[in-house]
């Protein structure tokens, strides 16, 4: 299930993360993709945090950003890294994963 693409924007742009091929008002719209399979869009520009599209997308699915993990490439994505860092192109996927907790000492 697909649902509505959200636009996440971006209002600091360091000179030194630009790359010569994407402008810093370029968006790409990535895919949010959970372990039900079900699937978000979102449109972010191509130098803006991921923190924006993962605190959104915790946001709208009611989670606990400490409680999820977000993986793209088999990586886990850092909050400040942005889509052009990742190389991510449009339609991209992100896994979204939980987190479990435990590993505490057994107890009977």
């Amino acid at each position: 299930m697909v649902s509505s693409t959200d636009t996440i924007s971006a209002s600091f742009v360091s000179k030194k993360s630009r790359s010569p091929e994407t402008s810093p008002h370029m968006k790409v719209t990535l895919k949010v993709k959970n372990q039900q399979g079900a699937e978000d869009l979102y449109k972010i520009g191509t130098h803006a945090h991921l923190k924006k599209l993962m605190s959104a997308y915790c946001t709208k699915r009611n989670l606990d950003y400490s409680s999820v993990r977000f993986v793209y490439n088999g990586r886990e994505i850092k909050a400040r890294q942005t889509p052009a860092q990742l190389h991510m192109e449009e339609e991209d996927e992100i896994c979204m994963v939980m987190e479990l907790g435990g590993g505490g000492p057994y107890t009977p």
